[in-house]
């Protein structure tokens, strides 16, 4: 029986599955999502692709699965209630934050709450100095009482956060162990477990993230992996990380902060790997769903990271692909200001009730609406699985659009043309704003709504090109299948064989001294307040001054440069699976013809089944390109190539 590999991403609309043949051919399937129990979702998607698949479950060799539990759980604000056990002095530390205001002449802008409230917060008598010399004793007493005081919190977790307690955890550790003993919570765990750095706030924050999410993806792991144990499928589960790695779940249900990001790291990956097999130099990822755009910038095929992420305004101190996302997608809803002015977004209908056209009692236009209004969008998805109301869409947009003095179709024009703005803003980010010129970048346009957006984008920034992969509703998904089993580690710079003790952190936690190892450093001037991680290298200073000109414009060789965290990364790289090539029925893919407007006048456009394409079709715009999981719309003034791999590629003609 030839081999199968799945992998499932779990979405707010749809949860999609990616099936990976043996040849390297690929399946799509979707279902809708549960969010009251998603892993209801992903075995009902599972059990479906391999009924379309006539395929048994002993034949998936491979099962990669991105989630939104975490994410969903921070955002909803429905996590556990967890306590915190501090420093004498520093209980506020999670209310003080960074002292930074989300906008700084708005008084009715708030920051949001701490996970943490004040009421579960006790401090006890400990200090260590900043170089890890005790200050002030840990003692049985105040343990006693500590565990005492909590106790009557009734809590789910507990996290204990002692000031300096990356230099030297010895405290922290004391500390939990008394308090698992004495049951005070059915979780507790030390701030420094999650990860050892610098910056007090930051280390807590983490901590408690993990702390908040921890009972919801435990249980979730927990009752997932049940269920594809009972199913009989041939391979462990595997979890995708923040990081754009992947994790065995009993490690994501105990260290469950490194799944904040799991749902759109995938796609990031995938994008990395299909820059590399494209050889393209310098890609921005562009993600598209329903509610939200996340953008990234790949640079020979390697994702940029950050150590310092935040989810909901909150920092998240783990290693994680650089993902910068917008509240822009098919749901955005169009709105007017209090001048009058058109604006798309952050706001969504969502999935239910959905945008106008959707017939499940939305009455809020969005970007979905304007795309079919516009004839970009036919009336069915899915391969007619699932129906859109143009009528209704449109009266809406004739009836909002003669507030504004508009025909529905100028309204509609007025929206995409809003939202393209929003997105190119969100493209620059993380382009221009990090030294590099948006103009010699490739856009790697997928999720659900990115390939209708794409020519708009490259129009609009004059990029080299757009590229869409083959399946683009499903690159996510796809994307998890080739990533590595993948652990980061790091501790303060200025301990003795500091990398020699990462290596044995490494070979524990990952059961084998078999893997491939990257060793990192943060480096700065002395007196800065930032760090930027780069390769230990045999000359640091040179890489560093050479690192800082290209990010921040110039170098300081006069400056001192001081390294404060040591890392190590450690991975364990998957088979790799030969890419499918195309072998379209060398057709016209020509299916019908649709009136579309376009820059104020109908234009008769030819729509195509892109499925059909012959590698080395060339469709010159403007045209519709339709498929189970997404449309393309290609612009006058356009060409799309499709390539030996069924990767198109979209580039200005004018």
């Amino acid at each position: 029986m030839p081999d199968l590999h799945i992998a499932v991403d779990t979405g707010g609309t749809f949860t999609d599955i990616g099936v990976r043949r043996a040849d390297g051919s690929l399946a799509v399937w979707k279902v809708p999502s549960t969010p009251h129990a998603p892993d209801e979702a992903v075995i009902t998607g599972i059990t479906g692709a391999l009924e379309r698949e006539d395929a048994q479950p002993a034949q998936v060799t491979r099962l990669v699965h991105g989630t939104t539990v975490a994410t969903n759980t921070v955002l909803t604000r429905t996590g556990a209630r967890v306590g915190l056990l501090t420093t004498r002095g520093f209980r506020d530390v999670l209310a003080i934050a960074h002292q930074a205001r989300p906008s700084l002449y708005d008084n009715r802008v708030h920051r949001v709450p701490p996970l943490i409230p004040d009421e579960l917060i006790v401090d006890i008598d400990e200090r260590l100095a900043a170089d890890g010399t005790v200050l002030t004793e840990l003692t049985a007493d105040a343990l006693i009482d500590a565990a005492s005081a909590l106790a009557d919190l009734d809590l789910d977790a507990v996290v204990v956060s002692f000031l300096n307690a990356y230099v030297d955890p010895r405290h922290e550790q004391e500390a939990v162990a008394h308090l698992r003993e004495q049951q005070v919570a059915p979780v507790v765990i030390a701030a420094t477990d999650i990860t050892a750095e610098m910056r007090e706030y930051d280390r807590t924050s983490t901590a408690a993230i993990n702390a908040y999410v921890q009972p919801k993806v435990s249980g979730y792991m927990g009752r997932l992996a049940a269920g594809i144990e009972e199913m009989g499928i041939g391979s462990r589960l595997w979890i995708m990380q923040s990081n754009g790695g992947l994790l065995n779940p009993e490690t994501a249900a105990t260290h469950s902060a490194r799944t904040v990001l799991s749902g759109l790291a995938g796609g990031v990956v995938g994008a990395g790997n299909w820059a590399r097999h494209l050889g393209l130099d310098k890609v921005v990822s562009f993600d598209i769903g329903g509610t939200s755009t996340d953008i990234a910038l790949i640079r020979d095929g390697e994702p940029d990271e950050t150590t310092a992420g935040e989810i909901d305004s909150l920092p998240l101190r783990l290693p994680s692909v650089d993902v910068h996302t917008i509240g822009a997608g098919g749901g955005s809803i169009a709105w007017r200001d209090s001048g009058g002015s058109l604006r798309v977004g952050p706001h969504s209908a969502g999935a239910d009730p959905g945008p106008i056209s959707y017939q499940r009692g939305g009455t809020e236009l969005t970007v979905t609406d304007a795309h079919l209004v516009l004839g970009r969008l036919g009336t069915e998805l899915l391969g007619g699985h699932f129906t859109l109301d143009r009528d209704a869409a449109h009266a809406r947009m004739s009836e909002w659009g003669a507030e504004m003095g508009l025909t529905a179709e100028e309204a509609a024009e007025g929206i995409l043309q809003v939202i393209a703005a929003t997105m190119a803003r969100g493209i620059r980010r993380v382009s221009v704003e990090r030294g590099v010129d948006v103009r010699s970048c490739h856009l790697m346009a997928f999720g659900g709504a990115g390939p209708l957006h794409a020519s708009d984008l490259i129009h609009e920034l004059g990029m080299e090109s757009a590229v869409i992969p083959p399946l683009p509703g499903i690159a996510s998904a796809v994307g998890m299948l080739d990533a590595p089993i993948r652990h980061d580690f790091a501790l303060p710079a200025d301990r003795p064989d500091v990398f020699a003790e990462l290596r044995r952190r490494a070979a524990a936690e990952m059961g084998t001294e078999d893997f491939a190892e990257q060793l990192l450093v943060d480096a700065r001037y002395l007196g800065q307040s930032f760090e930027l991680t780069l390769p230990l290298a045999q000359d640091q200073r040179a890489a560093f001054d050479e690192l800082h000109a290209e990010r921040y414009g110039f170098a300081d060789p006069e400056a001192e440069m001081e390294v404060i965290v040591a890392r190590l990364t450690a991975t364990i790289g998957q088979p790799q699976t030969p890419q499918e090539l195309l072998t379209g029925d060398g057709g016209d893919g020509g299916v019908e013809k649709r009136d579309v407007f376009i820059d104020g006048e109908w234009i008769t456009t030819p729509v195509l089944d892109r499925a059909s394409l012959a590698a080395g079709t060339t469709v010159d715009g403007p045209a519709i390109l339709n498929q189970f999981d997404t449309t393309t719309y290609i612009r006058p003034g356009q060409q799309a190539t499709v390539d030996a791999h069924g990767f198109l590629h979209l580039r200005r003609t004018r």
